[in-house]
């Protein structure tokens, strides 16, 4: 099980994660995405999104590009080729996000065989029950050394902040708005952050939600270890119309993205 002390910063570092869905825009633009943000130096992790059909989290934007990747017929076993790509060219951590129910049906032993050998370091599942995991997945997490990361907002309890903080063993996923992912509904960030802190010296806390530029990443430092923006990355790489996408424009414009985003000196 990686270290827990990979995704915390140093020196007020900010470190910058990317969501993308496996298989958007299609599988071979999702491989060539995933090579570039193996190797761009602000990107210090990626968190690889499984397409689910129903995923309650996930704001329109995500939604659709799952979608798109079911419409194209992206599996687990897709999910887990595209890992694998992603490990063979960096050593990058790599969170899987997705739903349980498709982990259920593979099995819980097979799936998080399967991660582990595909080179994923964690899973974060929105909705996964603390009692699910200590039941059912945690045993399969540590035979495997998968690690974990639950989820805070600004609406958690602070019994259930609590059992996030103790239960994650590779961060604890702080939602930066209130709302699904891509939303960007007004809320004290600063405040919300700065509630978690004597928390946050248990395990790296790392944002997310609602984040899309490098000044939104900057506004968490001092608060946050790290900081995921998904919605915005999406929507930056997708094909200007329906249609099959070209790797070489995808990937030009995620550069144009990631480019004004400073390098993570610890790469």
């Amino acid at each position: 099980m990686i270290d827990s002390s990979t995704f915390r910063s140093s020196n007020d570092n900010v470190q910058l994660s990317i969501f993308l869905t496996a298989g958007y825009p299609d599988f071979v633009t999702c491989g060539a995405l995933l090579d570039t943000l193996a190797t761009h130096p602000a990107v210090s992790f990626v968190e690889l999104g499984m397409p689910f059909s129903d995923p309650l989290a996930d704001g329109p934007t995500i939604q659709r590009a799952s979608e798109v990747a079911l419409a194209q017929g992206t599996t687990v076993d897709d999910v887990m080729a595209l890992a694998a790509r992603f490990r063979a060219a960096c050593q990058k951590p790599l969170m899987l996000m997705g739903y349980c129910n498709p982990i259920y049906r593979r099995g819980i032993k097979t799936f998080t065989a399967e991660a582990r050998s595909a080179g994923v370091t964690g899973l974060i599942l929105p909705d996964l029950p603390y009692e699910s995991h200590h039941q059912d997945f945690e045993a399969h997490l540590k035979s495997t050394g998968l690690s974990m990361a639950f989820l805070v907002s600004p609406t958690s309890t602070q019994t259930s902040v609590s059992q996030a903080f103790n239960s994650s063993s590779a961060f604890v996923y702080g939602v930066a708005n209130v709302g699904l992912t891509g939303d960007a509904q007004s809320m004290d960030r600063g405040a919300f952050f700065s509630g978690l802190q004597e928390h946050r010296r248990q395990c790296p806390l790392v944002a997310g939600f609602g984040l899309s530029s490098p000044a939104d990443v900057a506004s968490l430092t001092g608060l946050a270890d790290g900081a995921i923006i998904g919605s915005a990355f999406i929507r930056a790489i997708a094909p200007e119309q329906d249609g099959p996408a070209s790797p070489e424009s995808a990937v030009q414009r995620a550069l144009n993205f990631l480019n004004p985003f400073p390098p993570n000196p610890e790469i």
